[in-house]
């Protein structure tokens, strides 16, 4: 078929150059899987079928040339031209592109995702290391923009962290959705030869199908779900970054020398752009959740380009600037330093006045009548003002006062900040594991779709023997005592 010019520009040529850059491998996989597992139903030339694929796929896929509207039928012809129409054909029984491109494009991504994960648990671990290097640096804390009440730059990072990791487990939760395999709907009614997908979604590491067939080739609900995440992220890593480059306006954090930029015109400047462009990049993530909403409003309920050809590379440009977010946020912190005497730049007893406030009270003043006399105290707390004596009242307002009396879970005392950086540390190790783990599945499922069905076929027996064991252990265990 001769495709008309400005379709092959815009649609088929531009789809099939990303599809041969970033998802051949996953097509090659998901094809194999799917000729192995109708090998195991004895389906005629799908076992020379998986042969092929796996030959196949180790030389280079044509360049788009409109011969072929796309990476499947590329794939497919060349089987059919090298390996007869018989072996080609043989896996395309019961399988359409709807569940072939949706489970390519879910692999893809998921990859993706995994990937930010990890330079995500690199961030947050660069904050809990600053923190620990600076814990105890007092520095003022604002409030509607103005000065408010003494913190320490642990109390403040162990604060982002917390808002870091509530952003991870979102990114986690929609890599849950993402990490579903369509692979067996065919083109949305189901596969009408009897292929198992869960089996279909182990062979290619997912963590098990999308159960509905209509689901699976119609949602894109996990494409929303994964920009809304990227949106929070990007949310929060711009506040911090807003507050760092607070702080480097009046030089208490300091850009690292390759991190920072001069001027063209003016000899004196030391830019910090290393947090402009950080958040630029963060500034992209919260402006491609409305993308995505988009492609998903007002579509029908089923297969459409809206919803998965069409998010493809909206997500990889955002995934790309989560990660350019992430990396650029990191080394910013860790190549940088903070100036504890800047810090404390806006220090005054007007910043500890509540507590001038709480001595008042403790001392029998109505709350009320206290406030007061500390308004009228104001500027400078005048001792004189409140009937305190003036050694009493620098003593109890203190910054190593102020910081003794909050020993409240979560709170900036020395022993709560100590206990708080503990159960981030924990946290932050057990994401760590989990994210091994998930990557050793995939993994290993590409190990054993390499292997072919002789690969699949011995593990599964090494689980079942496992299991067993497992099985007449726990029997033994469980007996009476005689």
């Amino acid at each position: 078929m001769r495709w008309h010019a400005v379709y092959r520009r815009f649609v088929l040529g531009r789809h099939y150059r990303f599809a041969r850059e970033a998802l051949v491998p996953h097509f090659f996989d998901a094809l194999t899987a799917y000729a192995m597992e109708l090998a195991r139903l004895g389906l005629p030339r799908a076992d020379t079928a998986v042969t092929a694929l796996q030959e196949l796929r180790t030389l280079p896929l044509p360049s788009f040339t409109g011969e072929v509207e796309d990476v499947f039928f590329s794939i497919y012809s060349q089987l059919a031209e090298h390996w007869g129409e018989e072996v080609a054909g043989a896996i395309r029984r019961g399988l359409s592109r709807n569940d072939l491109d949706l489970t390519a494009f879910r692999a893809y991504l998921r990859d993706r995702v995994v990937a930010l994960l990890g330079d995500f648990l690199r961030l947050r671990g660069a904050v809990l290391q600053v923190a620990e290097t600076h814990a105890g640096v007092p520095l003022v804390l604002r409030t509607h923009h103005r000065p408010a009440q003494p913190s320490t730059l642990d109390h403040y990072l162990l604060g982002v962290e917390a808002l870091l990791e509530r952003d991870f487990r979102r990114l986690q939760q929609a890599l849950d959705t993402l990490d579903r395999c369509p692979l067996g709907a065919s083109a949305l009614a189901g596969n009408p030869y009897p292929v198992d997908r869960r089996r279909l979604a182990a062979l290619l590491g997912f963590a098990g199908p999308v159960e509905n067939t209509l689901d699976a080739v119609a949602s894109g609900d996990y494409a929303l779900e994964l920009a809304s995440a990227l949106a929070g992220l990007g949310t929060s890593l711009s506040r911090f970054l807003t507050d760092l480059l607070a702080l480097a306006e009046r030089g208490a954090f300091v850009v690292g020398e390759g991190l920072a930029q001069g001027s063209s015109f003016m000899p004196q400047k030391r830019n910090p752009v290393v947090l402009e462009h950080a958040r630029i990049y963060a500034g992209q993530l919260v402006g491609g959740m409305g993308t995505l909403a988009s492609l998903n409003h007002n579509t029908p309920f089923t297969d459409l380009n809206d919803h998965s050809t069409g998010v493809l590379e909206p997500l990889t440009a955002l995934l790309g600037s989560a990660e350019a977010a992430l990396e650029l946020t990191r080394v910013a912190l860790e190549e940088s330093q903070f100036e504890p005497a800047l810090l404390l730049e806006e220090l005054s007893p007007e910043v500890l006045a509540s507590e001038a406030v709480d001595l008042l009270v403790r001392k029998g003043v109505p709350l009320a009548e206290a406030y007061r006399r500390v308004q009228g105290a104001l500027p400078g707390v005048r001792p004189e003002l409140l009937g305190v004596e003036r050694e009493e009242l620098i003593a109890w307002m203190s910054l190593e006062g102020f910081f003794a009396r909050r020993e409240v879970l979560g709170g900036v005392g020395p022993k709560a900040r100590a206990e708080a950086m503990a159960r981030a540390r924990k946290r932050l190790k057990e994401d760590r594991k989990a994210l091994a783990a998930l990557r050793a599945r995939v993994r290993l499922a590409r190990r054993l779709l390499a292997k072919g069905p002789e690969g699949f076929q011995a593990e599964e027996g090494e689980k079942a023997t496992d299991q067993q064991g497992q099985v007449e252990g726990q029997e033994h265990q469980e007996e009476p005592l005689g």
